[in-house]
């Protein structure tokens, strides 16, 4: 995720909103501990959900960050 936000322009720090779907509750605290490890000081609005199942059976986690970027991301590619 962090790759993503870079490729973006972004960092950590502009991240305002996290979700995280787990298909398990015995996920949470080490996905917990996880996003804490990067978001620990951060602190953006977070939720984390308990879900049937994701697109593809051996994923136990999915995330989705949302944030707020101050420059407008490179593309490769572009002019």
């Amino acid at each position: 995720m962090t790759n993503a936000l870079a490729q973006a322009g972004g960092s950590p720090e502009q991240v305002v909103r996290t979700r995280m779907f787990i298909t398990d509750a015995q996920h949470a605290d080490a996905v917990g501990e996880a996003h804490g490890e990067v978001f620990g000081e951060i602190r953006p609005a977070s939720t984390m959900v308990v879900v049937g199942g994701l697109l593809d059976p051996r994923w136990v986690v999915e995330m989705e960050l949302e944030a707020v970027l101050t420059s407008s991301p490179v593309v490769s590619g572009s002019p």
